[in-house]
């Protein structure tokens, strides 16, 4: 397993934690503040399905789907660039992980948080489009009759 794979894998069981307290404290909460559950309850899904199941979807897509080597690419893929998708993708995530409870508990007005949230989704956004961009020929490369993944 690549280090990007073990990166991202870990990063994504750290959202998973991160995701079942904060449901677990939203369940907990929920008949004591209206406030807490609007504030909070967006971040918890982000956290869940960008910061543990995508995340570990693309990371163990990383590993799993087929590439092809070469001594420009050792590994199949620019490792500078996904490890950047990597920190595009958790920078964006907690960015909205502070500004949206900010918000909607009235910490923070304005502008700030308009383009706290636009910066948030152009990371998020600017991560999905490495990762696409560097999986994509993964899907309809064709290997020559000479290659062992040919003959299969």
């Amino acid at each position: 397993m690549d280090r990007l794979t073990r990166l991202m894998g870990k990063l994504s069981l750290v959202y998973l934690a991160l995701g079942f307290v904060l449901g677990a404290v939203l369940l907990a909460g929920e008949g004591v503040s209206a406030g807490w559950g609007a504030a909070w309850g967006n971040v918890h899904a982000h956290v869940l399905f960008v910061g543990w199941f995508v995340q570990f979807a693309v990371g163990i897509a990383y590993w799993l789907l087929p590439r092809r080597k070469t001594a420009a690419q050792p590994l199949g893929y620019d490792e500078r660039l996904a490890l950047l998708a990597c920190g595009l993708i958790n920078a964006g995530l907690l960015l909205r992980v502070v500004i949206e409870p900010c918000f909607y508990l009235q910490v923070i007005e304005g502008p700030v948080v308009t383009l706290g949230l636009a910066l948030s989704g152009v990371l998020q956004a600017g991560a999905g489009l490495i990762w696409a961009f560097q999986l994509w020929g993964r899907f309809f490369r064709r290997f020559s009759a000479s290659t062992p993944a040919a003959n299969k």
